[in-house]
């Protein structure tokens, strides 16, 4: 039944992206409080940027199309559970990082910095933390994998040596 779940929520995901792309972003404006719930429950719409959400998301589509990187290193996960945090099995934080364990405000590199995401805040905190996008698509679960620390050049992240760790 939890698979189903997922899957649902994901085909909701990929309905509002279809639906907006189909719509040529305006139905992000029509139907805005369908989007706001999905990707910024808890942010007011005076905090929204409504026209860089809008760039940013024909720039992901484009990245999604054009980058075989990108594709590899981001695969679909239709049933896979949401995250809302890195699985620490799989990385840790680098010995090198300066900054907090839990995040990446001190980092130029960031993932969210690089695509320019419109929905991290003035206070470099994620306005869409907790909602359906964050955890059902990449960003709660980032990194998952060496090709996803690779993509983005990250310096906080490693993967673990899994027969180190268990010797």
């Amino acid at each position: 039944m939890d698979t189903v779940k997922h899957v649902a929520a994901r085909l909701y995901l990929y309905f509002l992206f279809v639906l907006f792309f189909i719509t040529g972003g305006l139905s992000m404006f029509v139907l805005a409080p369908l989007y706001k719930g999905a990707f910024a429950p808890r942010v007011a719409y005076r905090d929204l940027r409504p026209f860089a959400l809008w760039l940013n998301a024909y720039r992901v589509a484009w990245r999604t199309l054009t980058s075989k990187t990108y594709s590899e290193a981001f695969p679909s996960m239709w049933t896979t559970p949401p995250m809302s945090h890195t699985d620490l099995k799989w990385v840790r934080v680098k010995d090198s990082w300066q900054g907090e364990e839990k995040n990446c405000d001190v980092c130029e590199a960031a993932c969210c910095a690089q695509v320019k995401c419109p929905l991290v805040g003035a206070d470099k905190r994620c306005m869409g933390y907790g909602s359906l996008f964050f955890e059902y698509l990449y960003c709660g679960r980032y990194p998952d994998s060496q090709k996803q620390i690779d993509y983005y050049n990250c310096p906080k992240w490693e993967v673990r040596d899994q027969k180190s760790e268990t010797n």
